[in-house]
């Protein structure tokens, strides 16, 4: 019987840690680069498809296939430092002190959750428009504080619907000044440079159509969040939130402040005296120059600053990894030929009138796999422009329809939710039936500004 019982056991556990493993598994398949390997797959098949014919040996058109893809996996490294850049100076921003101190002191002010979702709706969407890994921990952030100061006052909060609201400046960032797709193609050697040509952010981010389309969502979203609350408000439930870290000014060297304000004064220059004068000189580069300058004026101290940025290189660590095998799937889709068979395809059946819709549509479709704005334009970008080409359609527009596509569906994709989370607390069960509101009432705006405007 002893025996039997031990046996029982080891039976027992090795069933335990099968179910352990798929569950992992799972879990793997399910996350971003599970995703990304099973577009990979995807991409690498129709490649294959494409190559081979009568006159194509299978095996060949395999080689040839895995040689695009490799080929490819480095085409995107320098692009891939950009996007790292963005997310660890917006972090390293985001997580000094004074800015945690005056975000706790903004907490204060709301004396009901209508007021304080209002306020995190406006300050995450604000921060999201200057730099969107900002806007997310800064979202985050005062979402956590907002809702432990109406618990202090004693008045009814909802913490799910908070974070909700501070995870708004994810769905209106890429018509901000940190829009990697529309940074990009400002910038004057951008991938698609011989194609289209350089668009300037005049004809796209600070256009006035881009102005009043992200405009009215910011006002649409607050305007839903002030509503949701009037129906969602609760008793306080005690919940697990994070100690963030915040980092202060150093005092033992100024080496950081003199080299921030040199490269201010370099961007001054360059906007008043350098070759391409005004606004037409910002793009992605100038951008991430401008966050770099600040992140070391604020902190002053190399010391200080070299600690936060390592904060803000941590979080963009998926960057690093994933964005390569975006070249790659660039790499199949460009080199067999692919790009032009999709864009000859999808232009026999679309028209002036449904392409920016369709776009629209497929590049929120498409983030849930790809999950990262400036990874995606490098796959489905080639072939939006190909296809606009095609239709005699404005590049500048359908790089916002595109825009748009992406930001509405970062409200149901949990790859840059995971920080608001652990900062807020919640769990994403309670989290995403409020944001499928927000993205609801958001895709239905959307679609109709790109129905009239683009």
């Amino acid at each position: 019987m002893e025996n039997l019982y031990y046996y029982s056991v080891i039976i027992e556990t090795k069933k335990d840690l099968s179910r352990g493993r798929t569950s992992n598994f799972q879990i793997l398949i399910f996350s971003p680069i599970g995703l990304v390997s099973i577009l990979t797959f995807l991409t690498l098949f129709l490649g294959i498809w494409r190559i081979s014919g009568p006159e194509q040996n299978p095996f060949n058109a395999i080689i040839l296939s895995l040689s695009f893809w490799k080929d490819g996996f480095f085409s995107l490294l320098a692009f891939t430092l950009q996007m790292m850049m963005v997310l660890a100076f917006g972090f390293a921003l985001a997580i000094y002190r004074p800015i945690n101190e005056a975000l706790r002191n903004l907490s204060a002010k709301p004396g009901n959750l209508s007021e304080a979702v209002l306020l995190v709706a406006a300050v995450s969407q604000f921060a999201g428009l200057l730099n969107w890994g900002f806007g997310l921990i800064t979202g985050a952030l005062l979402a956590r504080f907002v809702h432990l100061a109406l618990v202090e006052k004693k008045q009814k909060s909802n913490p799910e619907l908070l974070a909700a609201c501070g995870y708004l400046g994810m769905a209106v960032w890429h018509g901000g000044l940190s829009a990697s797709s529309l940074l990009s193609i400002a910038e004057a050697k951008h991938g698609l440079a011989n194609e289209i040509g350089i668009i300037p952010v005049t004809e796209t981010i600070l256009s006035i159509q881009n102005l009043v389309v992200t405009l009215g969502l910011v006002l649409v979203f607050g305007l839903t969040a002030f509503i949701i609350s009037k129906k969602s408000a609760q008793e306080y439930q005690e919940n697990e939130m994070q100690n963030f870290p915040s980092v202060s000014q150093g005092k033992e060297d100024q080496l950081a402040l003199w080299l921030g304000l040199l490269f201010l004064v370099i961007l001054m220059l360059d906007l008043v005296f350098g070759g391409n004068r005004g606004l037409s000189s910002i793009s992605l580069n100038w951008v991430i120059f401008l966050l770099f300058g600040l992140s070391l004026i604020f902190y002053r101290s190399w010391n200080n600053f070299m600690i936060a940025t390592k904060e803000g290189l941590k979080s963009s660590l998926d960057i690093f990894i994933q964005f390569p095998f975006y070249g790659g799937i660039m790499g199949v889709i460009l080199g067999s030929g692919l790009l032009v068979e999709l864009a000859g395809w999808t232009a026999s059946w679309a028209t002036e009138s449904t392409f920016p819709l369709f776009t629209f549509y497929s590049a929120a479709l498409v983030n849930f796999f790809i999950p990262s704005g400036g990874g995606q334009w490098a796959v489905q970008g080639p072939l939006i422009m190909k296809t606009a080409e095609i239709l005699k359609l404005s590049f500048a527009k359908m790089a916002l329809a595109f825009a748009y596509g992406d930001q509405i569906s970062n409200l149901l994709q949990p790859f840059w939710a995971l920080p608001l989370l652990s900062i807020s607390g919640v769990s994403v069960r309670k989290l995403l039936p409020y944001c499928l509101m927000f993205f609801g009432v958001g895709i239905v705006f959307l679609s109709l500004m790109i129905w009239l405007f683009l």
